[in-house]
């Protein structure tokens, strides 16, 4: 019966849980987060998840639990390239909890941690994907096939530079986002002949042409323009998968170096690829 519930998806990503409540149509009837000291440790993940879907669901869960993400570590990695269908034969099953396999690349070596499930979401999206988040991961597929990609972790640099070292932040400081800090530091980034290198912000607050309170959005626009002129080319067809500040942020890069852009929800694509590949797997029972 529509409404009922008949799947709980979650993703582990760093120390943060997402888990959603599906009925057996696909429709989301609750959503939940939680907040985990440090990411799931060996032998520990299985009942720290468990625990937390308790907590939210007042009792052990009755239905599949399908998961994407850091738990994925402990199972079998696929190796691309890969048919992005593959991955519903090779969930694995630890303490009643379904995983989802990570994919993983040998030349440069790299793992998915959670974008397979993601791109699986995506149904036929094809080409050059770009999904935007802490870390970002640069895509190609083809019919279905994930033939190669690249992680950069642009994100969590830019709010470690802000927190440890030369450039962190001073202690109380305030930080007014500014667009047209952000634009300026972008254009930079994606211009070969002004590109600047990360202590430029730095610098360029000491010499008074930067206010301190735009460090923050000017290393932003300096971090993502670089991450985005190193994967793409203008007139490019790119498929953006992001939400959020970073959708708008990309999204701009893309556009201003000239990109053919169209853009998705990353949450979105995530549930999707969660719950057909619970289906696939023939976790959701007779139709």
């Amino acid at each position: 019966m529509k409404d009922e519930l008949a799947l709980i998806g979650c993703e582990w990503s760093g120390s943060h849980i997402r888990a959603w409540a599906f009925d057996d149509e696909g429709d989301i009837l609750s959503a939940f987060h939680a907040r985990e000291e440090c990411g799931p440790a060996p032998g520990l993940w299985a009942s720290r998840l468990s625990f937390q879907l308790t907590e939210w669901l007042g009792a052990a869960p009755s239905v599949p639990v399908i998961a994407c993400g850091a738990p994925a570590a402990a199972a079998p990695f696929l190796a691309a390239p890969v048919p992005l269908s593959h991955l519903a034969g090779h969930i694995t099953e630890t303490a009643g909890i379904h995983l989802v396999p990570w994919i993983a690349q040998s030349a440069p070596a790299d793992l998915t941690c959670g974008a397979e499930t993601l791109l699986f979401g995506l149904g036929d999206a094809n080409g050059t994907i770009c999904i935007a988040g802490q870390h970002t991961r640069h895509c190609a597929v083809e019919h279905g096939r994930l033939t190669g990609f690249s992680t950069e972790i642009t994100a969590e640099l830019r709010d470690l530079l802000l927190s440890h070292g030369s450039l962190a932040l001073d202690a109380g400081a305030v930080q007014a986002f500014d667009m047209a800090v952000f634009r300026d530091w972008l254009e930079r980034a994606l211009d070969a002949g002004r590109a600047a290198p990360v202590f430029s912000v730095d610098a360029a607050i000491r010499q008074g042409q930067l206010s301190p309170e735009n460090k923050a959005a000017a290393l932003a626009g300096l971090m993502i323009g670089a991450d985005v002129a190193a994967h793409y080319d203008p007139g490019e067809e790119v498929l953006l998968v992001a939400d959020g500040p970073l959708l708008e942020a990309y999204g701009l890069a893309l556009e201003t170096l000239g990109a053919d852009v169209e853009e998705t929800s990353a949450i979105e694509a995530l549930q999707e690829g969660l719950f057909e590949l619970a289906d696939l797997a023939g976790l959701l029972g007779e139709d």
